[in-house]
């Protein structure tokens, strides 16, 4: 035979856990619950069913509520949107990981959100970082289309040497040169923000506009429309009705010698260089003997050197080029730049932190005001985070918040900072 006033109670008790989850007086239904599970009615008169309970009974039945609540919200809250994934050509693509258009074809970027990337022939890049809004793209050479795709809370940014350029949803060509240090950012459509050397901290650029940045002249354009090329010089006036004089004897000879000289020559490696043709760039400058180059190249032609080498998959003989730089030229521009090139090979391609942030910190000891200071202190950040330092990844962070509060590693230092 069932005990009746215990099942009452159970009802009673079950009725007043659905009040508690449904009535809008959360705090009253809170107290009719517990009275209830302490021995009590919710309704006038009613007789007490049994002895009283022990008190533990309303912590309990908290508890449970809590539970309850804490199942409620995982179910009506919606989960965070997951980041953006890409692919490159017909393959999955990796945060971090280079990408590198071949030679002679260019190479397609697609993003899960509908933005698309296409780097022509020779270009190199990397997507550094990617959530739900956007991506954070580096342009390390060459040149690419970006076709971004805009909503409300889109957040694009692409880092080109000491440059980086804001986006929400536009169209653009972007393309820079590591040897002769000159950027060209053409707008189709929308509009960017690009900061940097020469150019400041927030420069606007609009559709229909072109920036060009020379960075060894330390001048820059922004113009409408992109500047017309040269027109090619106009053939000399020849008649073409009466046959040349027959050449003859010494006259003869001096044609076949002018004829030589006018023969087309080989290009040279500086030639290659100045065209993009990294590849056919290092194979003229192993043929001219690159280590011959290196022990009589100037400064600069060394960093040029070093680039061709890196974007040939010769780290080695890049790695030669800085070392010489860093050792024949100790103090100047280039010698810091060539620390700076040696932390980024040691970072991206060796995955060695510790050596990176070496170079990265000789890099700003010798050019704290340098165009690649910011780069370098946002590496900075990464190899200490790497490295699982996280102390002093936080106060590399503050140093970069004090110097780039809207540089593009501003966010993660903020993000470092946020658990202190």
């Amino acid at each position: 035979m069932s005990d009746r006033p215990s099942l009452d109670r159970l009802h009673e008790l079950r009725r007043a856990q659905d009040e508690e989850l449904a009535a809008q007086d959360l705090d009253g239904a809170r107290r009719r619950f517990l009275e209830i599970a302490g021995g009590g009615s919710s309704r006038p008169g009613a007789a007490r069913l049994g002895p009283p309970r022990p008190r533990w009974i309303a912590p309990a039945a908290l508890v449970a509520l809590a539970g309850v609540c804490a199942a409620l919200l995982l179910v009506l809250l919606p989960p965070p949107p997951p980041s953006l994934s890409f692919a490159v050509g017909s393959a999955q693509g990796q945060v971090g990981a280079w990408i590198a258009a071949g030679a002679e074809a260019p190479l397609a970027v697609a993003f899960s959100d509908g933005t698309s990337l296409a780097l022509d022939a020779g270009a190199r890049a990397r997507v550094v970082a990617a959530d739900a809004h956007g991506a954070r793209v580096l342009l390390e050479g060459g040149r690419l289309t970006a076709t971004v795709t805009h909503t409300a809370t889109s957040a694009w940014s692409f880092d080109v040497g000491p440059f980086d350029v804001q986006v929400t949803g536009t169209r653009f060509e972007l393309s820079w040169s590591p040897a002769s240090e000159e950027l060209k950012l053409v707008l189709r459509e929308g509009s960017v923000a690009v900061s940097g050397p020469l150019v400041g901290g927030r420069r606007a650029v609009a559709a229909g506009e072109t920036l060009y940045v020379f960075c060894k002249e330390q001048r820059f354009e922004l113009t409408r429309g992109e500047r017309r090329a040269a027109a090619p010089p106009a053939p000399s006036a020849t008649r073409i009705d009466q046959p040349a004089p027959a050449a003859t004897g010494a006259s003869e000879r001096a044609g076949v010698a002018k004829a030589a000289d006018a023969a087309p020559r080989r290009p040279s490696w500086r030639d290659l260089v100045a065209s993009d043709r990294y590849q056919e760039a290092m194979t003229a400058a192993e043929a001219e003997g690159f280590d011959g180059l290196v022990a009589r190249a100037s400064a600069a032609d060394l960093l040029t050197l070093a680039d061709v080498a890196r974007f040939s998959g010769k780290p080695d003989r890049a790695a030669a080029a800085l070392t010489a730089a860093r050792s024949r030229f100790a103090g100047s521009g280039e010698a810091a730049k060539a620390a700076f090139h040696l932390g980024r090979m040691a970072f991206d391609q060796q995955r060695s932190y510790a050596e990176a942030e070496r170079w990265f910190l000789v890099y700003l000891e010798e050019q704290p005001g340098g165009s690649f200071a910011r780069e370098a202190l946002g590496r900075v950040i990464e190899c200490r985070e790497s490295m699982g330092s996280a102390g002093e990844a936080r106060e590399a962070a503050r140093r970069y918040l004090a110097r780039y509060p809207a540089g593009p590693h501003a966010a993660h230092a903020r993000d470092l900072l946020e658990g202190e």
